[in-house]
């Protein structure tokens, strides 16, 4: 894996899937369920260095995280790693909102995430500066679904 995958990955591991069961709450998806699907990357802002994005490092990036707490990691449309996730709810204090983060086992970097509309937003949690924009992208379509 070269440096720049580890960096987008070892900051986008905090943008992983969980293990999400059956719900008898009406239809709004929760927070969890908004994280599982295909997310394409956008950008990735820090704060010793330009935005890096697809189009100045020359490299597509998504993210595909499943119900039952799985993210596959792709550049360039090749698999270059998965993890297992899970999600979390951090309380920060009375009168603070509380904040989601991913936990990816055997990884030593977690993330908080949130989701706006089509946007997927991952903060890292080890205290780097460090800020990664998605994109809901369009599910892959089999070869053998009918269309």
């Amino acid at each position: 894996m070269t440096s720049f995958t580890r960096g987008v990955f070892g900051l986008a591991l905090a943008a992983t899937g969980l293990a999400v069961g059956g719900c008898s709450r009406e239809s709004v998806p929760t927070v969890e369920e908004k994280l599982v699907g295909r997310w394409e990357w956008q950008q990735t802002e820090t704060g010793d260095q330009r935005a890096l994005t697809p189009g100045n490092t020359g490299h597509q990036v998504l993210v595909e995280f499943d119900r039952r707490g799985r993210a596959r990691f792709y550049q360039d449309g090749q698999l270059v790693s998965a993890a297992a996730f899970s999600v979390r709810r951090v309380m920060n204090g009375f009168g603070k909102p509380s904040q989601h983060v991913i936990i990816y086992r055997g990884y030593q970097n977690n993330q908080y995430y949130s989701v706006s509309g089509n946007r997927l937003h991952l903060q890292d949690a080890s205290g780097k500066s460090s800020a990664h924009t998605y994109i809901r992208a369009a599910p892959e379509v089999s070869a053998r679904t009918p269309l």
